[in-house]
């Protein structure tokens, strides 16, 4: 998601200081929900992700010989450009809200007292906004924010709350925030996207965790693919149909993170002629070692989508991608991948690596063995061994802090 495609949503601060009422209370700003504080980032320059299934992969038919089973970037399953395209396409869809906030609290709020503040303007494109943030308690507030189209009524498309208690910051605190893609879609036509996102966070000044739950949302996907081409209409078509994803994030900047995703996504490989969505589970984590340089991996399990069309039968795909980066503000490489076919046994169908590697073997520069305790192996391509834990990859099918299943992947540091 590109934020080009959003950043109408907001006009320039000069143009919207215009004439309001008196002076914001500087308590209610800083309980406003702000996207810097509450977008997912995975470095501190976060750079744009490509599109969801924009892998040129083709099936390669593997000999019985493991030595053979690899293929220069056949079947990449490319785990980490994944989990960004999930930081994106979650954070550009947070912005189309929170860029109507950014630009209310940026003036006079018309109404304001010591349990209420209401901002209201008109937008270029004639759409109304009327943002309203109330306080319950001395640390607790919530917020409304409503849209209207030209000479239209004010629709509810996003709310939530936020706990200040502790903060020793703006937007700092805990709390949870709805926002309804489809009420979004109803006042402007022109917004795609459709559906429900679900999210509680809690921001501190050195952490960051959320986690969100989007229930039947139709994502609005950018076409333009990384080398600069369109995306086929079939896999656009496929990818905005509605689905269900759940996200747990946590990150404390200069040490590391973590992200675990339950989504459906195209993988083109094993053969998918017709771009069929799997279920994927995905844990992604990272931590900065003594030098400064940054070091991740990413393991994800595929089941469903285009596997049972497959013969022989295939259970599920299993891959991994190792990343690195000189600091944590630099948008790593990926230095080791491995993806395969397995049996319901776990024995091995087929499968592709960057390097050849036997049982238990290591690869202390490509993936780090701090990332996959306490034997630090990776998958290979000879059976299930080393195949990573997903028992520990749980995610509630809801947007709670408290629920265990929502505890954030540990990471080295952590």
């Amino acid at each position: 998601m590109k934020h080009s495609r959003i950043l109408l949503l907001a006009a320039p601060v000069a143009l919207l200081a215009a004439c309001g009422g008196q002076t914001a209370d500087p308590a209610f700003v800083n309980a406003a929900p702000s996207y810097a504080a509450l977008a997912m980032d995975q470095t501190t320059s976060d750079g744009m992700a490509p599109a969801a299934g924009a892998l040129s992969a083709a099936l390669v038919a593997a000999p019985a010989d493991a030595a053979a089973m690899v293929a220069p970037d056949a079947c990449h399953p490319h785990l980490f450009v994944r989990t960004h395209e999930v930081v994106a396409r979650v954070n550009g869809h947070l912005y189309k809200f929170l860029a109507n906030v950014a630009a209310a609290i940026a003036r006079r709020p018309h109404l304001a007292d010591a349990t209420e503040q209401v901002w209201q303007f008109v937008r270029r494109d004639g759409v109304q906004v009327r943002f309203t943030i109330t306080r319950t308690d001395p640390t607790h507030f919530t917020w409304l924010l409503e849209l209207a189209p030209p000479a239209g009524a004010f629709v509810p498309v996003f709310w939530g709350d936020i706990d200040r208690s502790g903060a020793s910051g703006p937007h700092q605190g805990t709390g949870t925030m709805t926002l309804d893609l489809t009420a979004l879609h109803g006042v402007i036509p022109t917004e795609k996207a459709v559906g429900t996102v679900a999210a509680s966070f809690e921001t501190t000044a050195t952490s960051r965790r959320l986690v969100v739950d989007a229930q039947g949302v139709a994502w609005e996907i950018d076409p333009v693919m990384p080398d600069g081409s369109m995306m086929p209409a079939s896999v656009l078509t496929t990818l905005e149909q509605p689905r269900n994803g759940h996200y747990v994030y946590f990150r404390e900047p200069g040490k590391g993170g973590s992200l675990k995703i339950r989504d459906q996504m195209v993988f083109l490989c094993p053969d998918n002629p017709q771009f069929k969505l799997g279920d994927v589970t995905l844990a992604d984590r990272w931590y900065v070692a003594a030098s400064g340089s940054r070091h991740g991996r990413a393991d994800g399990r595929l089941t469903g989508g285009q596997l049972p069309d497959q013969s022989p039968p295939v259970d599920k795909v299993v891959g991994v991608t190792c990343h690195q980066s000189a600091d944590d503000a630099t948008m790593p490489a990926e230095t080791f991948w491995l993806m395969k076919e397995e049996a319901a046994d776990g024995s091995t169908i087929q499968g592709w690596s960057s390097a050849t590697l036997a049982v238990g073997a290591v690869l202390p520069d490509a993936c780090d063995p701090a990332l996959n305790p306490p034997s630090g192996t990776v998958p290979d391509l000879l059976g299930p061994t080393n195949d990573f834990d997903f028992s520990g990859v749980t995610i509630a099918g809801n947007a709670s802090l408290d629920d265990p299943a929502n505890q954030p992947y540990p990471f080295p540091g952590m």
